[in-house]
């Protein structure tokens, strides 16, 4: 019987494999020879709406070069989480907590935190940190001390050996957090169980959690994560690129962001950061494809097929594409499908993971309206009934 409820509670924690085989992620390349005809009765009506092109979703992608994950006995958090995070500017720490709703807050000294990685809308507090990294390549040796988001002094220590291998297999669960802000598809491309870890919040020790009163909850690992995020922006531009604001409309969005987008070749649109580079690739107007970068290397790529109608110009019907998500070289990690259609003057975007089983939890619904030459698009996340 304990093997049985080990196996149970296992399962809903643990790694997963791909979503996808070989096989059904290569019949979704553009060279697979499917057409917006066969997703869907698309039928141009009327010219684009504005210059630029539109992209009608927000992909996003990030690599944790080290994270120390723990789950303490907190009344108010769930998990905490040290990660390393390596920039064009150096390396950076954050740490995030995460509340009893599986929301994830994040403490940080890095300046300007709330445009910092602005795609990825987390509640983010500044605070100061104190890191004492005494690691090296075998061994991690780790303290930590900042505020945290309800305003606690918070230290973490940390040692153990380093992760050396894959989680087998490595298509990361996401236990729920940041269901509201975030689809995420995990890559542990590191991971180890264990290791000596001491948390205090407010001056109290915390206890660790065991998995089902068994194995305690600690592990040091690198991740990626990757996949769409809930939206709110405003965009303006002409055929160079358009300028982003986040948030568009809604003054409550937990980030703020002024960004530069630039067509730089061969239907490709960018944006630079010190963090993560985005590009979107149009044909026509059509997305194909989405790429997330972070020190010259690929985290996150998300190709549909068919192509994303252009939603700059009325179609009729309801075009349906299906995408699947790469992790860090990881293909096929994640899949699902996008429906679009006019209602109206606005464009409607339905975003349904499908695949693994945490990615499939967490929908989306968007709203792309159009008014004085500026695009206005917001999504969020709906319940599973609702999609």
């Amino acid at each position: 019987m304990l093997v049985l409820l080990l196996a149970c509670g296992l399962r809903d924690v643990m790694p997963g494999p791909a979503a996808l085989d070989a096989e059904a992620r290569d019949a979704l390349e553009p060279s697979s020879g499917a057409t917006l005809a066969e997703g869907g009765p698309v039928a141009y009506t009327t010219p684009p709406r504005v210059r630029f092109p539109v992209p009608a979703l927000q992909v996003f992608g990030l690599r944790y070069d080290l994270d120390i994950v723990a789950v303490s006995d907190h009344p108010d958090f769930v998990m905490h989480e040290l990660a390393r995070i390596t920039t064009t500017e150096g390396t950076r720490w954050i740490a995030k907590d995460s509340t009893v709703d599986r929301e994830q807050c994040v403490a940080t000294d890095i300046e300007g935190a709330l445009g910092w990685a602005a795609e990825v809308p987390v509640r983010r507090v500044p605070s100061p940190m104190t890191v004492d990294d005494r690691s090296t390549a075998s061994h991690i040796d780790l303290s930590v001390a900042y505020t945290n988001c309800l305003g606690s002094p918070t230290r973490i220590s940390y040692s153990g050996p380093a992760p050396t291998e894959p989680s087998k297999p490595r298509n990361g669960n996401t236990m729920g957090h940041s269901r509201k802000a975030v689809a995420a598809l995990l890559d542990l491309y590191l991971f180890r169980p264990g290791g000596h870890i001491v948390v205090e919040i407010d001056g109290q020790r915390r206890k660790i959690v065991p998995l089902l009163g068994v194995a305690p909850q600690v592990y040091a690992l690198a991740q990626v994560q990757g996949g769409f995020a809930v939206v709110d922006a405003s965009m303006e531009g002409d055929d160079a690129g358009f300028s982003l604001t986040r948030p568009g409309r809604d003054i409550t969005w937990p980030t703020h962001a002024h960004e530069d987008w630039r067509v730089v070749q061969h239907g490709w649109v960018k944006r630079e950061s010190p963090v993560a580079t985005l590009l979107y690739h149009f044909v026509e107007g059509e997305l194909d494809r989405a790429l997330v970068t972070q020190q010259g290397s690929v985290v996150t790529e998300v190709v549909f097929s068919p192509r994303l109608p252009d939603v700059r110009r009325r179609f009729e019907g309801t075009a349906h594409s299906t995408f699947a998500v790469d992790v860090n070289g990881q293909r096929g990690h994640g899949t699902g499908t996008v429906n679009v259609r006019w209602q109206g003057d606005d464009v409607l975007i339905d975003l349904v993971p499908t695949a693994p089983d945490w990615f499939a939890n967490r929908p989306m619904r968007g709203t792309l309206a159009y008014q004085a030459g500026t695009a206005y698009l917001h999504m969020e996340r709906i319940d599973v009934e609702d999609r």
